[in-house]
């Protein structure tokens, strides 16, 4: 696990989405902080607005279909920015098309899931991010 705090930042325009990724994190992983954002141009606003002395961004997750910025153009966008360019990116979507994933990629996301169903989906899906940054973090060593 992380030695510090775990915090992850998320663009979903979905009332009952957030309400998930919420539920679920507040029930399995009580320690983590967040900040939900309803769109990828919001995310970005606090970003740029974020006051100093909040703890490290840990990874970011992006819905890829919503309004005003989609989290492909967020993603994109995110990666010229270069206080967070290195952030690992996990994009979601209700759609299994490979080209929405290869798409996410290819703007420069690192991973990409099927948006799940199921609230144990979710749990299974966030229970696998803290490693992600782990091997991120030791890879860029």
């Amino acid at each position: 696990m992380l030695d510090e705090i775990f915090f992850l930042l998320i663009a979903e325009d979905d009332a009952d989405d957030r309400e998930i990724v919420k539920f679920v994190i507040k029930q399995n992983f009580p320690d983590w902080q967040y900040y939900i954002a309803t769109n990828g141009q919001a995310l970005l606003d606090y970003l740029s607005n974020r006051p100093p002395g909040l703890p490290l961004i840990s990874l970011i997750m992006l819905d890829i279909n919503m309004p005003i910025k989609n989290g492909i153009e967020t993603v994109d966008e995110l990666r010229t920015i270069p206080l967070y360019k290195d952030i690992i990116t996990v994009g979601f979507s209700t759609s299994d098309q490979d080209w929405v994933k290869n798409e996410f990629i290819e703007a420069g996301g690192d991973e990409f899931f099927q948006k799940p169903n199921e609230i144990v989906q979710y749990e299974k899906i966030l229970s696998l991010l803290p490693e992600m940054v782990s091997s991120a973090r030791k890879m860029n060593r």
